[in-house]
């Protein structure tokens, strides 16, 4: 996840009805209706077990057996984490493509695996995640657990029957000196989908969701933030106001699925988009972040020391079901997304 200059001031101001207004000096703040659960207590489930484990081993290859992944330093190990990848999708009976990225002369992926849906084949629902790095970090948060989170993801979507057509998508180029240019990864594959005029309905895109902590006062904010919650132990969804109805609709399936600790937070602030969604409003698709909001709570973000070790894979577990079934809900064709003529109910599946 990229660092962009934190310059917004929020005040927020409770409603008799309950519901929280916030303004910034960079705007209006929108927070989604829904529930902040307590985290769980009770021990991992044997399928919450075995999504702990899986992203136990795949953030270690990444972040132990390659280490930092920036072809501005390293491309050896870009094209280590990118084949390996492949080959995890394919060890999962999966066949990926590569989506190659010029780097002049050389080439890097942003890597691809589709699962067409049976009813609404040409609404798209992108899952996204960065396997690289900045300079001389192993990234075992900032993104290995995003990529493991969709390595999971995309297992167990392969045997499900699904309404909508859901892409998995692994970005390169996230990390400065490449961010917002013309090599960023999501950027480019965003611009082909644009020119095939591919009717993505919703983009989620999940940066940095391995790093939790319980104690108050452990969450941070841009600059100044009343009524927010202050322990870091939740995930957040995030966009800018014009995909508001998205990322609402997102928290609220959710939290359906999941009893996850989750807010959703919508601001016109330069810092809503720092990662690969970016790119997709740039070529106008609804598009939000997932994230457990990294330098606001992680103090090893782009750092030396964001390894395996500081991550807490319980609660990745926790997420990761939560977001899996959420993932499997969008994708069928009787729910109702923004952008979709499809609508439905949700079956509560926890």
């Amino acid at each position: 996840m990229r660092r962009l200059p934190t310059c917004l001031a929020i005040v927020v101001l409770p409603t008799c009805l309950g519901i929280v207004v916030l303004h910034s000096c960079a705007g209006c703040v929108h927070r989604s209706p829904g529930t902040l659960y307590e985290s769980a207590v009770e021990a991992l489930t044997p399928e919450e077990t075995a999504l702990r484990e899986e992203m136990r081993v795949d953030v270690a290859k990444l972040s132990v057996d390659i280490g930092p992944r920036n072809a501005g330093e390293s491309l050896s190990s870009v094209l280590a984490a990118e084949q390996w990848i492949v080959d995890r999708l394919r060890s999962h009976g999966l066949e990926p493509r590569r989506d190659e990225v010029d780097l002049g002369g050389v080439s890097v992926a942003n890597i691809e695996v589709s699962f067409p849906g049976a009813k609404r084949p040409d609404e798209i629902i992108v899952i996204g995640a960065h396997y690289d790095t900045v300079f001389r970090s192993p990234g075992a948060n900032d993104n290995a657990s995003g990529v493991a989170l969709l390595l999971a993801t995309a297992k167990r979507l392969r045997d499900v029957p699904i309404g909508r057509t859901v892409r998995i998508v692994f970005f390169v180029n996230e990390e400065w000196p490449f961010s917002s240019g013309i090599q960023m990864g999501s950027k480019v594959y965003a611009e082909r989908c644009r020119a095939r005029n591919d009717d993505i309905v919703a983009m989620i895109c999940v940066d940095s969701v391995g790093y939790y902590a319980s104690a108050p006062g452990s969450q941070k904010y841009p600059a100044f933030i009343v009524g927010l919650p202050s322990k870091g132990n939740f995930i957040a969804f995030a966009s800018n106001l014009e995909n508001q109805q998205l990322l609402d609709r997102v928290v609220e399936l959710f939290q359906i699925q999941s009893r996850f600790p989750s807010i959703g937070v919508a601001s016109d602030s330069k810092d809503a988009g720092r990662s690969d969604h970016a790119p997709f409003w740039w070529q106008g698709y609804p598009a939000i972040l997932m994230s457990d909001t990294s330098l606001y709570r992680d103090p090893h973000y782009h750092r030396p020391t964001d390894t395996a070790e500081n991550l807490n894979y319980d609660e990745m577990a926790r997420l990761a079901k939560g977001f899996i079934k959420t993932v499997q809900v969008m994708a069928a064709a009787e729910t109702r997304l923004p952008g979709s003529a499809a609508i439905g109910t949700v079956v509560d599946h926890r």
